[in-house]
């Protein structure tokens, strides 16, 4: 007894301390400062020891599947081996661009005989160390989620406090200020803050839904349960205002495609109790929830949001944004280093040889994570990031499917929807490269993962007693 109450406060304290890490970094413009950023990295060590510490193999949450454990192992490990010297006889097979850059510095009497794979191996190492921190925390989220399988909407709270107040910050912002906006809650940048929310507001709009769910099913009469709901709900439309005043378009659009994939899972399949519809009429469900979703695309946009999706129909603003030339010449410099890519957060060194349009403007981002990745990564690095992705993603869709227990289905919901806001929002930004933004994906892959596991312990503890 004893020693479970002494995990139970370690596990409380490891949570607090990992709020506190995101909290900071998010309020640090969103991470992009470094002020502070080996210390929260020392931080999340020690979280990791201290949740190790004193606990036999048995006690931590199971590892599921053999793809996910190998890709959380090696895609840190791929990026640190990015920056190992090599001899230049090697890089000539592996990355014949990057020793053919190499052999370029011998007539000027700067001839190299080791080399990285990355292009600036020193930003490439900044990077590694983040992606060490972001899988830290996406382990030491799926062990809190595991230790908190009874309460697990626990885990989330501190990351809709943080995300009603940046969403709050972010309507005084706009409703006090004078003049145009330069900042969106502590964010500089409109549409990472709205990747922010969005991945934030699955979990505010299902909590209120397992929470009246868990009353009922108790057959309370009390009006706590229905308050405690409505107060939720309250974060959610305030979370909601904050993404639509964002004016991000993409973050707007990746909001509703989130909520209308959460509905259908909801509604398309018949594992909950009280959904005892027919396949047709569920069918029809799906529907009207696309035409309400489809409504509210229509009608909820402010005029100045839609003046922006005006302009992009009328103008072709994509390509005079510039995005969809980035993209085009990022083609050419993903098939320069094709293999092993040109370094983790290299894409600004790299890209200047391959740019032809906006000679005067610096591109340190490919407005699109997926194609960056490609091109930083090479098709190993992008194969290892994929699978572990595909991992994460089915884990979340398996708890939302095939689990009986109602509250873990609406977890495993709101963790799908919010992974599929930053997918479709990844197409056209690159939210991936703000640290508290990759932090927060951290945060909700692991509590994805462990709603599958939480699944499986039921399946097996059932079996067991039948």
């Amino acid at each position: 007894m004893i020693t479970e109450a002494r995990s139970n406060r370690q596990a409380v304290l490891a949570l607090l301390a990992l709020a506190g890490v995101l909290a900071y970094t998010t309020f640090q413009w969103g991470g992009v400062v470094r002020t502070g950023r080996y210390q929260c990295l020392l931080l999340l060590g020690l979280l990791a020891i201290l949740l190790r510490f004193g606990r036999s193999g048995h006690q931590f949450s199971p590892f599921p599947g053999r793809v996910l454990q190998w890709a959380a192992t090696f895609l840190p490990a791929y990026v640190l081996w990015q920056v190992v010297p090599l001899p230049v006889a090697v890089l000539r097979v592996l990355s014949p661009m990057r020793a053919e850059a190499m052999d370029a510095l011998g007539p000027v009497g700067a001839k190299v005989h080791f080399a990285s794979l990355s292009v600036l191996s020193e930003g490439t190492f900044q990077y590694f160390l983040l992606v060490c921190a972001y899988v830290v925390t996406f382990l030491l989220i799926r062990e809190l989620t595991w230790r908190f399988r009874d309460r697990r909407w626990l885990v989330i709270w501190p990351v809709l406090g943080i995300a009603a107040l940046e969403a709050g910050l972010g309507l005084l912002q706009y409703f006090g200020g004078t003049g145009e906006q330069v900042r969106w809650g502590t964010y500089a940048n409109h549409n990472h803050y709205a990747g922010f929310l969005e991945m934030s507001l699955p979990f505010a709009v299902m909590c209120p839904v397992a929470v009246l769910r868990r009353a009922n099913s108790r057959w309370r009469s009390s009006l706590a349960p229905a308050l405690g709901a409505s107060g939720v709900w309250a974060l959610a439309v305030l979370i909601f205002s904050g993404i639509i005043l964002s004016f991000s378009r993409m973050g707007f659009i990746a909001t509703l495609s989130s909520l209308f994939g959460m509905g259908t899972l909801l509604l398309g399949t018949p594992q909950l109790g009280w959904v005892t519809m027919s396949r047709r009429h569920r069918l029809v469900g799906v529907g009207m929830l696309a035409s309400l979703v489809l409504a509210g695309f229509v009608f909820l946009p402010p005029n100045r949001l839609i003046q922006r999706f005006a302009r992009f129909a009328m103008t072709d603003e994509l390509t005079s944004e510039g995005r969809a030339d980035i993209w085009a010449e990022t083609i050419p410099l993903i098939r320069a280093y094709p293999l092993f890519g040109c370094g983790l957060g290299e894409f600004e060194a790299a890209f200047s040889k391959f740019k032809r349009s906006e000679m005067l403007l610096t591109v340190d981002f490919a407005h699109n994570d997926y194609l960056q990745l490609l091109a930083e990564l090479g098709l190993a690095g992008f194969a290892i990031g994929a699978a572990l992705a595909f991992s994460i993603v089915s884990m979340g869709l398996r708890g939302a499917m095939k689990s009986s227990d109602p509250e873990r289905r609406y977890f495993a919901v709101a963790c799908v929807g919010a992974l599929s806001a930053i997918a479709v929002h990844s197409l056209v930004d690159f939210n991936l490269y703000i640290p508290a933004n990759a932090m927060l994906l951290a945060w909700i892959a692991g509590m994805a993962v462990e709603s599958h596991v939480s699944t499986m312990h039921a399946r097996e503890r059932s079996d067991t007693r039948a």
